[in-house]
């Protein structure tokens, strides 16, 4: 899975800051996000913020191509119990 902007998408792309509730998910292994490794719940997700264009000025190395700040909710919102049930298939096709 691979998240990008301006039509630089592949695995490794390293031009996009990442942010979860303001703070980096950069991964100095290959200077970019690793994805699978990023565990939040879609249910937990209040909103995503994104900033496009060139930010490396304000933000650093990683922002050439924009920003993008996901923003989660607050632990009063989410407490109590979820249950969250899928069925189907996933086809993908190349």
């Amino acid at each position: 899975m691979a998240i990008s902007s301006r039509g630089f998408n592949e695995v490794f792309a390293n031009k996009l800051l990442v942010l979860i509730d303001g703070r980096s998910v950069y991964n100095p292994l290959f200077s970019g996000v690793y994805w699978d490794a990023q565990d939040t719940v879609t249910d937990d997700i209040d909103h995503i913020e994104v900033i496009r264009g060139p930010g490396a000025a304000l933000w650093g190395a990683n922002a050439v191509n924009g920003i993008v700040n996901i923003v989660t909710k607050s632990a009063w919102d989410t407490q109590g119990k979820l249950a969250v049930t899928d069925f189907g298939a996933v086809k993908r096709h190349r």
